[in-house]
């Protein structure tokens, strides 16, 4: 787009959002997709205004790129192209939060950090904690489906969510669920949304579940020489009858750590007594299977080695780092380590590893050899791994990567039997490709 026709473009966004709702040229790279720079940034304050954005997109045949802060615009293919990103960092607003029925509802820009202050002037939280937590919206954190630690004993925003409102790209804003826990009747549309990465429409407000703080935190560390008996105790913990809200294995230490030894970190939320119980089952797990470590770590240092382990999978600004995600089965997850180590190890590549122990997500973040090896390789040695977590029933994602590594290979992996659907849904949904085109599973 030439500048006149740019200056046009703006021009005619100003008449929907405002000036304060353009970003000024100088804040674009903020909001760069892989390399792209967006030829607008929009921040709509209104349902309204997104409609009328979404038809000046439509009419000028333009791709929107729906955002929050814009801390997860990495994760994807590389664009077709990039024209405006739709932040709704201005829908920022609690619009009904009920204490006594555990229930809250939000428009999507509100960042998760300033809900969990207010949820907790209660005693309650909302129980999410993806990385980039104290920059993330909760319409973000939804569209992409994060989470963190907290997965193990409460799921993922598919698990919270009651209800939201999503502005379609034809206009139509849609309200599924509800704000009571038993609502669901017919289709529940909240799961398609969530995790569908913008692709299907813009989330506007959204109603979740909210759950009581805990009476006794206790954040445990215990250190084995060996990660084979980390994951054999992993394992023993998640199949008795503990309840830890988090258990994550540590491989080569965590951010702001001096963490060395292969670790695990078990958190135990609940009754004081009920805590107390389950870290002495946890101290003779950790015994049995030979741990040469157990602490109980206190505050301010607990505090800090979770968020350590909530920002353990961002990527740094520069994208000199590949962040992947295998989701396996408990059973084969140490098995696949020893695979992953042995081809990382042979290519002398850097790497750290964070498991979720007991949901199978386990993050592996390589680093320090872009200069040594083409991207080319890079994207093989990846899609080694990810044919190896294919022959156990899992995949492997990459939630960063250089643009030199996109270009190689796809983020997502083979859909599989899966593509027809998926494809029918965004049809459906948005038969124009408006909403971030060719950017989620097998192009879409």
């Amino acid at each position: 787009m030439t500048m006149p026709n740019l200056h046009l473009l703006h021009e005619e966004l100003i008449q929907i959002v405002g000036k304060n709702g353009l970003l000024p040229n100088d804040w674009y790279n903020d909001y760069r997709v892989d390399g792209f720079t967006p030829r607008a940034v929009v921040l709509p304050a209104s349902v309204q205004q997104i409609r009328e954005l979404l038809t000046c997109a439509a009419d000028r045949k333009l791709s929107v790129i729906p955002a929050g802060s814009g801390t997860k615009l990495g994760i994807g293919n590389l664009p077709q192209k990039v024209d405006l990103v739709l932040s709704t960092r201005r829908l920022d607003n609690m619009v009904e939060y009920e204490p006594a029925d555990l229930t809250v509802t939000v428009q999507a820009g509100m960042r998760l950090e300033n809900l969990q202050a207010q949820l907790a002037e209660n005693g309650q939280y909302l129980p999410l904690d993806p990385t980039y937590a104290s920059l993330a919206t909760v319409g973000g954190i939804a569209a992409t489906n994060a989470s963190g630690p907290l997965r193990m004993r409460h799921g993922t925003p598919r698990n919270q969510v009651l209800g939201m409102r999503v502005v379609q790209s034809d206009g139509a804003v849609v309200k599924s669920g509800g704000k009571v826990v038993k609502n669901v009747s017919g289709y529940d549309l909240n799961k398609l949304y969530i995790g569908s990465f913008g692709t299907l429409g813009i989330i506007t407000e959204l109603t979740f579940k909210l759950f009581p703080l805990a009476e006794s935190r206790i954040t445990m560390l215990l250190r084995f020489q060996r990660y084979e008996d980390a994951v054999k105790a992993a394992s023993d913990i998640t199949t008795s009858q503990l309840l830890p809200s988090y258990l994550n294995l540590i491989i080569n230490g965590v951010p702001d750590t001096t963490l060395a030894e292969s670790s695990l970190v078990v958190g135990l939320d609940a009754h004081p007594k009920a805590a107390a119980w389950q870290r002495n089952q946890v101290q003779w797990i950790a015994k049995q299977r030979g741990a040469i470590g157990v602490e109980i770590i206190q505050e301010p240092q607990a505090a800090k080695l979770v968020e350590a382990m909530r920002a353990f999978a961002q990527a740094n600004p520069s994208g000199q780092v590949i962040v992947c995600k295998a989701n396996l089965r408990m059973s084969d997850i140490g098995e696949y380590l020893g695979v992953a180590f042995a081809v990382t190890n042979a290519l002398s590549w850097s790497v750290r590893v964070m498991g979720l122990m007991g949901t199978g997500q386990v993050y592996f973040v390589f680093s320090e050899f872009f200069d040594m090896i083409e991207p080319k390789m890079i994207a093989s040695t990846l899609a080694q791994l990810r044919k190896h977590a294919a022959s156990v029933g899992g995949n492997l994602i990459l939630e960063a990567a250089p643009v030199d590594v996109k270009r190689q290979i796809d983020v997502w992996g083979t859909v599989g039997s899966g593509s027809e659907i998926m494809r029918k849904i965004k049809a459906q949904f948005d038969p124009n490709m408006l909403l971030n085109p060719g950017r989620f599973a097998d192009g879409i």
